[in-house]
């Protein structure tokens, strides 16, 4: 409360990346989270830019899993709900 009455507003961000085994085969991606603000000065501007996309790449490039899956893209998520359902992507 106190940051509100101070005038700043203060969201919950998440970085969000979506890799898939194969671009051209739908039901083949997934969307995990990568890095959220708790964890790091994540705000909603760096994570739509190049923060965001290097955050993502790195997360999915150093994953023991995902490394080998072809990136999709990333996202930002506002808030402490759970990722969109993202199984038709």
């Amino acid at each position: 409360m106190a940051a509100f009455e101070k005038g700043e507003i203060s969201m919950f961000i998440t970085v969000l990346v979506t890799v898939c085994l194969n671009l051209a085969v739908q039901g083949t991606c997934v969307t995990m989270p990568v890095v959220n603000s708790s964890q790091d000065q994540v705000s909603m501007v760096g994570c739509m830019g190049l923060e965001g996309m290097e955050s993502a790449k790195e997360f999915w490039q150093n994953h023991p899993l995902y490394h080998s899956w072809q990136f999709k893209g990333w996202a930002c998520q506002i808030g402490n709900s759970a990722p969109p359902d993202k199984r038709n992507t």
